[in-house]
């Protein structure tokens, strides 16, 4: 045999070799779909893990933060002196027991009547306040 061939030497192929190189193609063409599917489903479900991932991190981060806030809050809250603390609630009580914005005026009568009275005195409906001591 020579070592170069001609083109009249391989003129023909074996029926053999045609068919399983025609296989193997069609066989790469009918996977390509499923293969295709595959890697989007793989690549969807680590998008989905990933971000489930990170929605767990910021849970922690948030709760961390509340807690600190909370200590911070009551850090300060107990601080406070026991005078303080006292004249504080005490003015949260006064003020939600007496609230500041409910005056009732009668139009028929001129003793509710704001221009009536003297500015220093006190509403009619309000009980009198007494000054809180330090």
């Amino acid at each position: 045999m020579t070592a170069t061939k001609t083109s009249e030497q391989t003129k023909s192929v074996n029926s053999q070799i045609t068919d399983a190189i025609t296989q193997t193609n069609v066989m790469n063409l009918g996977l390509a779909p499923a293969q295709s599917l595959g890697t989007l489903y793989q690549t969807t479900a680590q998008a989905v893990g990933t971000a489930m991932q990170n929605a767990v991190a910021n849970q922690q981060n948030n709760y961390s933060l509340s807690l600190a806030s909370t200590a911070q809050n009551l850090q300060s809250l107990l601080a406070l002196s026991s005078a303080t603390a006292g004249r504080s609630t005490a003015g949260v009580l006064n003020q939600t027991r007496y609230p500041l914005t409910t005056h009732h005026f009668h139009h028929n009568s001129h003793a509710g009547h704001p221009a009536s009275r003297p500015a220093s005195a006190t509403p009619p409906h309000a009980p009198p306040q007494t000054p809180l001591k330090p």
